[in-house]
């Protein structure tokens, strides 16, 4: 009787101790007593980037729409051009004049989406998130410098290998001063996003609790916090990350603006969570042999393979050395030969491309330089690769 009594002290103890530590490490472990499955599904997100303050305005930097399927664990994620122009006043001005709840209404509105909750976040938190969870291996492809005394923000990168952490990530994520300006930053911000969620996959529950309690400070939080306990709970078993780029077009003026056209196909794709319109099935690799070694050429061509509601799995604008005397498409399989010139007739009406299939003689040789070229210059698509389409 005596040993059960003890027993039962030292359990009750080591229980108490346990809830404590948690406690300790997360800040609001009460909060899981108020776990709740949300009512609906796919529950929709709007998470807002702010800068600094600036004469009394703190601007939305960046905006994203995360759709989660909390059934399914998969996330689809859309970046909402900050410099998209609505009714005479980019979208990032809503946010300046009207808060969220403004910014929540006009996206709502646009989109036909009943946001459930939203996060706003600030670039401290961005910063703390890169130091706990990197570093994270970035290739600087060109030189990025930008110096704004007001915002103290200060970019220095030549190109290169980096291993970035906190201050250097920020900075990346942050520069806006190539050719496509925000739209490229957009990319850039996929690609540290995803780096991101790869290496939180691998730390424990109890450092993401620890991260979260120190990232509270950092984050407002318009959401339920029991439904945002639940999709932690079942986020944290695994999960799928896809996105959609969102329907944007580039007028005369060089303005972002909404693309009327690809706008019903993009609010079915986010109803539905299926990104296959979105993304071309076969895998594409777009690379640039013209005179043109800009990043216009790759504003010109995003906006080509919009129209046709597919875009290549990786556009090369760069110089990589090649010379090609004609439009070329190397095409891996025969199979998809009809599908490969179908799609470009589509996107380019009036090319006239040269069609070449590894499997002739000397190609195979040809395959093999084309990709020792771009490893090179440390470019590297994702294999297997269908088509490598050479434009002039």
């Amino acid at each position: 009787m005596k040993f059960a009594r003890i027993l039962a002290i030292v359990t009750l103890s080591v229980t108490l101790s346990a809830l404590s530590f948690l406690a300790l490490v997360c800040g609001w472990l009460f909060e899981f007593f108020l776990y709740r499955e949300p009512e609906v599904n796919p529950y929709s997100l709007l998470v807002v980037g702010v800068d600094a303050m600036i004469e009394g305005t703190r601007r939305a930097d960046v905006i994203m729409i995360a759709m989660i399927d909390h059934k399914e664990r998969k996330i689809v994620i859309s970046n909402v051009p900050r410099d998209l122009l609505l009714q005479n006043s980019k979208i990032n001005a809503v946010y300046a004049r009207s808060g969220i709840s403004g910014l929540r209404q006009t996206l709502s509105k646009l989109l036909d989406i009943n946001f459930n909750g939203a996060v706003i976040v600030d670039y401290a938190a961005f910063k703390y998130l890169g130091d706990e969870l990197g570093p994270v291996e970035i290739h600087v492809k060109e030189p990025m410098k930008y110096v704004d005394s007001v915002q103290k923000l200060y970019i220095d990168f030549q190109p290169g290998v980096y291993l970035m952490r906190g201050d250097e990530l920020l900075a990346y994520i942050r520069y806006r001063r190539d050719a496509m300006g925000d739209l490229s930053r957009i990319e850039r911000q996929k690609q540290v996003l995803m780096k991101l969620i790869e290496n939180a996959r691998r730390v424990t529950l109890q450092k993401l609790l620890s991260m979260f309690q120190n990232l509270r400070k950092n984050i407002d939080l318009k959401v339920s916090t029991g439904e945002l306990v639940y999709l932690f709970s079942k986020l944290r078993k695994g999960f799928t990350v896809e996105f959609v780029s969102f329907p944007y077009a580039i007028n005369e003026k060089g303005d972002v603006v909404l693309d009327e056209k690809r706008l019903p196909i993009y609010k079915q794709t986010l109803k539905e969570m299926k990104t296959q319109s979105q993304t071309c099935t076969l895998r594409i690799v777009l690379i640039n042999a013209g005179l043109d070694k800009s990043r216009a050429f790759l504003e010109r061509q995003t906006n080509l393979w919009n129209k046709a509601d597919v875009q290549p799995s990786l556009i090369v604008w760069e110089d990589v050395g090649l010379s090609f005397k004609n439009d070329t498409a190397l095409i891996v399989d025969r199979g998809i030969q009809d599908s490969v010139k179908n799609l470009l007739k589509s996107v380019y009406p009036e090319k006239t491309f040269m069609f070449v299939f590894v499997d002739e003689p000397g190609t195979l040789k040809s395959y093999f330089e084309l990709v020792d070229k771009l490893s090179k210059n440390r470019i590297y698509p994702k294999f297997p690769i269908d088509v490598f389409v050479v434009v002039r």
